[in-house]
């Protein structure tokens, strides 16, 4: 599969993901970090609606969770043993009921180690029929015992107070701190991170921070070309930090 874009210690696939990863040897990866579309069928962001740029995400449910188990068992065969996978989701309220992410447990053939909750001080979703949500899910996988664990970040405990608001131009972004967070804990440097919805590039522009090696891809162009334009960003912070 053709490379879009690439560093000295990344490379970026214009590609659907499936398809992608179908290409990839079986253990592969020491690290995958990723965040999938939560098939809300949009965002509302400053009182305004905003979409994916080519995904609905608004799927039939159960093509969904077809979908997203497909991609589950592709991270499960890419990655390496003593691997690890941290896998952001979150449920959604819909007619007055909440439908929670915990079926990405039972679609995952990885080990299932913890349930982490990611806290964070304010969200677009301020309904007043219910308390205001806060946090979403994360759940931590290993293919069998983990290789490593840095130890001295276990006092962060397994709920992660982190400011989502951050400038960036992709609908549905992680922070920095959370891709960090997840590196810093499970790999070493030179080790080679995999994120299959590399958005607005968030996992590889810490990758290159951090001396990680990645590979990411998308299906929109318009976000692999936002990827690029925030890891050039970062690698030429990290020129300057030299000068």
């Amino acid at each position: 599969m053709k490379i879009y874009y690439q560093t000295d210690r990344g490379k970026l696939y214009f590609a659907d993901n499936l398809e992608y990863m179908k290409t990839i040897p079986k253990n592969s990866f020491d690290l995958i970090i990723t965040s999938p579309p939560y098939n809300f069928g949009g965002f509302n962001r400053n009182g305004r609606k905003k979409s994916y740029d080519v995904y609905s995400d608004d799927l039939d449910n159960k093509k969904y969770i077809e979908w997203i188990g497909n991609i589950l068992v592709e991270c499960a065969r890419i990655l390496k043993e003593g691997g690890v996978m941290y896998w952001n989701h979150k449920g959604k309220f819909e007619n007055h009921r909440y439908k929670h992410c915990f079926w990405v447990i039972d679609k995952c053939p990885l080990w299932f180690a913890q349930h982490i909750v990611w806290k964070y001080p304010s969200s677009p979703d301020v309904a007043k029929i219910k308390w205001y949500p806060r946090k979403e899910d994360v759940f931590y996988f290993t293919k069998g015992k983990p290789k490593y664990f840095n130890e001295d970040m276990a006092r962060m405990t397994d709920v992660w107070d982190i400011n989502h608001q951050e400038q960036n131009e992709h609908p549905a972004p992680f922070p920095t701190s959370f891709a960090e967070r997840c590196i810093l804990a499970s790999s070493k440097k030179g080790e080679l991170v995999f994120d299959p919805f590399i958005g607005s590039g968030t996992v590889a522009k810490m990758c290159e921070k951090l001396d990680r090696n990645w590979r990411g891809c998308d299906i929109s162009k318009e976000y692999c070309n936002l990827t690029i334009k925030n890891v050039e960003n970062e690698r030429e912070q990290i020129k300057l930090s030299y000068t």
